[in-house]
């Protein structure tokens, strides 16, 4: 027992004294600093780019309120016969409000963490404009981001702690014991009533106390600022700060286990750089040439090339359709409702009819496209533990809700939400019914449904579990060579 509080005392006065020393020392000071500006830059670019993504989805959806209330209001002038319809802009038309002049957008809203880990939503589009069309001519036709955004992705702050932190942690550690050793003081801490391992762990704790006040705390109190909606998911950012604690200890984990080898600082300082190349750059570079060996990436030019010949099929089907007159254009009181019914163009029963057409022949392509996608996501997170970097993003994407989960799930609600519109449009356009102003109330709205918390907290446990345990390796290799470990 009084050996027990005497190394816990003697951990105590390490601590103390290598705060002192760190201080001192420049290189606390610049790594702080760097880090500091890396993370403010990167919070900064994070709260920025998803208030530029929430400030257009609020556009999208007043657009889409206006758009509505505005057809409404003309189809009450038409029923009152002070306004004549035009031919492509009818909202008594079903054909018209199922396509591309009613369409409505499906969104995904942003989570409270969105800032804190931006993951791929310059590549995953957030919103869709739902028609009847196939699925698949909606879902590929989405603005294209600058094109060096979409080879090297934004910076954030999940960059900043996956890629970066551990170069930091290097920069301050790398020499843990090396540097005692080669300066001569070891032989004399060592001589004291003092434990390698109680040393070791008062330097760790300190630089880890450091790098991960400045990793965790700092970045929580800014989103807090800047995103008032991130307090309604402190759940989320607990776990997101025993992801970066988890994370950082599997680093600090490897540069005890390299220190404990005894070699000089130099070889310390190589071996782990090594490491870093290895499971931050190549280890996830060699799994996804793994993953797409094993389920080859679907094609989607193979896919677009599918859909342009099924549509000009349908096109040769339905030519003479296409070709029909445009009676109306002198007649607009053809376009008239007359006891609930109306009569539809030629031409647009054509492109009703082209379009489902092509979305009943393309289906079966757009089901194994996501079939393999699936196949692809699951082959990713079932080997990601190969690499703590792998591991330490998805986490913070899944928590972030920029992950591919979250996305996966906001397309099942969108096609879901696709099948609810045809299902709506498809009966009146068949049978000619007219839009009334009753029909306006019952048109599909898509709401989205946020994925389960429990999903989100077993994802982000499973990650920590899978962070941990090779930590807990590394620091059994560390104590196993510390008791072996050459003083002079």
């Amino acid at each position: 027992m009084q050996t027990s509080q005497t190394q816990t005392a003697r951990l105590a006065m390490v601590m103390r004294q290598e705060l002192r020393l760190l201080l001192a020392e420049r290189s606390l000071w610049i790594v702080a600093t760097l880090f500091l500006l890396l993370i403010g830059y990167a919070l900064y670019n994070g709260v920025l780019q998803t208030r530029l993504r929430d400030q257009a989805q609020a556009a999208i959806v007043a657009s889409d309120a206006q758009t509505r209330a505005s057809q409404l209001a003309l189809l009450g002038s038409i029923l009152q016969g002070s306004v004549k319809p035009a031919p492509f802009q009818n909202p008594a038309d079903p054909a018209n409000m199922g396509g591309g002049y009613g369409a409505q957008h499906a969104i995904l809203p942003s989570g409270p963490l969105a800032p804190i880990a931006l993951g791929q939503t310059d590549l995953f589009p957030g919103q869709f404009k739902v028609t009847f069309q196939s699925r698949i001519h909606f879902i590929h036709n989405n603005d294209i981001e600058n094109p060096w955004h979409l080879l090297s992705g934004h910076f954030d702050l999940a960059f900043v702690i996956v890629y970066l932190l551990p170069l930091l942690i290097f920069a301050l550690s790398y020499n843990l014991l090396s540097g005692e050793r080669e300066s001569g003081t070891l032989r004399l801490l060592v001589s004291q009533p003092l434990l390698l391992r109680t040393l070791v762990l008062g330097k760790v704790a300190v630089r880890a106390a450091v790098l991960l006040g400045m990793a965790a705390l700092v970045p929580v109190a800014v989103l807090l600022l800047a995103r008032p909606e991130a307090l309604g998911a402190a759940g989320a950012t607990f776990w997101w700060a025993l992801l970066v604690a988890a994370y950082a200890l599997f680093w600090f984990a490897l540069v005890v286990a390299v220190n404990a080898f005894g070699k000089s600082s130099a070889t310390n300082a190589m071996v782990l750089v090594i490491g870093w190349v290895m499971l931050v750059l190549i280890v996830p570079v060699l799994l996804n040439l793994g993953v797409t060996a094993a389920s080859p990436a679907p094609s989607r030019t193979e896919l677009a090339t599918r859909t342009r010949m099924v549509t000009i099929e349908a096109m040769n089907r339905y030519q003479k359709l296409l070709a029909a007159d445009y009676r109306y254009m002198d007649k607009p009181e053809v376009l008239l409702p007359k006891d609930g019914k109306i009569e539809l163009s030629g031409r647009q029963l054509a492109n009703f009819s082209i379009q489902r057409q092509t979305d009943d022949e393309i289906q079966p392509e757009l089901d194994r496209f996501d079939a393999q996608q699936a196949r692809q996501q699951q082959l990713v997170a079932r080997y990601s533990a190969v690499s703590p970097a792998a591991v330490a993003y998805e986490a913070m994407t899944a928590l972030a809700g920029t992950g591919g989960r979250r996305h996966t799930l906001f397309m099942d609600q969108m096609a879901q939400y696709h099948r609810d519109w045809k299902a709506f449009f498809f009966p009146r356009i068949d049978g000619g019914v007219a839009m009334s102003e009753a029909d306006f109330a019952r048109i599909p709205k898509f709401a989205w449904k946020e994925e389960p918390a429990d999903l989100v907290r077993k994802q982000a446990l499973q990650s920590l579990l899978q962070l941990i345990l090779p930590s807990l390796l590394l620091l059994g290799v560390a104590g196993w060579r510390l008791r072996r470990y050459a003083v002079v």
